[in-house]
């Protein structure tokens, strides 16, 4: 009777325990999706019962994708379209579009830049503000980037760099874009690019005539616009993909991108 009744506690015990622990969610990825991607998982678990945990990793598009081609998470954060490069068989789920603006430092509001500009800088040809109309500086020029695996690097060098300009120039190649912006911000020499939700502490040139706004980059004026979002082997599934789902419909979701970038 002892041996029936302990039985019947332990069975009690199981019956009373849920069926299954809440799955996670694993993604690493770009510094720069992956606050979106918090703000919305934060949302999203108020918003449904028996929500999923989230575990996000920071890093560069390219340590997302990676991680996603080997199994190592779910999902990778992303800042780009994907690439003729890029491992097969991945899909783009896109979240948000934002855009890749040029800068200098707030204490050298250079009004704009064009491409023969660029050109020139990134060859090496001009090196010093005084070459640079509408600088009132006189020192050399500071270029500042990002290393060539992340996404903010790629979209710079396809958008605003011609096939045939050489890479003359030594650019400060910093890991993240949260490190570029702080350097850009500190250096009064510095020039660079960064995504548009990060220039409020330095200033953003016009690029031929057409500035890095909102309106630009969703009318499609600016020349930089790229979307935010997370990378998959085949389509998303099981607890990522209605998470996604609902990020690309909820209405809270919406107001979430809103915030920092443009909903799609």
């Amino acid at each position: 009777m002892r041996w029936a009744a302990g039985l019947a506690a332990i069975a009690a015990l199981a019956g009373a325990a849920p069926a299954h622990a809440a799955p996670t969610i694993t993604m690493s990825g770009s510094y720069v999706t992956r606050p979106l991607v918090a703000d919305l998982a934060y949302f999203y678990r108020h918003a449904v019962p028996d929500p999923p945990r989230f575990s996000l990793a920071g890093g560069v598009t390219a340590t997302g994708i990676a991680d996603t081609e080997r199994g190592v998470v779910d999902a990778g954060m992303v800042v780009r379209e994907l690439a003729p490069g890029d491992p097969p068989g991945l899909v783009l789920t896109r979240l948000a579009l934002s855009g890749v603006c040029l800068v200098t430092n707030l204490a050298n509001p250079v009004p704009a830049i064009t491409r023969a500009q660029v050109q020139d800088i990134v060859a090496g040809r001009v090196t010093s503000w005084s070459q640079i109309p509408g600088s009132r500086r006189t020192d050399p020029i500071v270029p500042v980037g990002l290393v060539p695996n992340a996404g903010t690097w790629q979209v710079f060098v396809t958008t605003f760099v011609d096939i045939t300009t050489p890479m003359g120039y030594r650019p400060v190649a910093l890991p993240s874009d949260l490190q570029a912006r702080d350097y850009i911000e500190e250096t009064p020499a510095a020039i660079g690019y960064l995504d548009l939700s990060m220039t409020a502490p330095v200033h953003v040139m016009r690029y031929e005539g057409v500035g890095c706004t909102r309106a630009a980059i969703r009318s499609g004026a600016y020349p930089a616009a790229r979307p935010l979002g997370v990378v998959t082997r085949g389509r998303p599934r099981g607890a990522l993909a209605r998470f996604l789902r609902w990020a690309q419909s909820s209405r809270v979701a919406r107001r979430v991108i809103a915030s920092r970038y443009l909903p799609l």
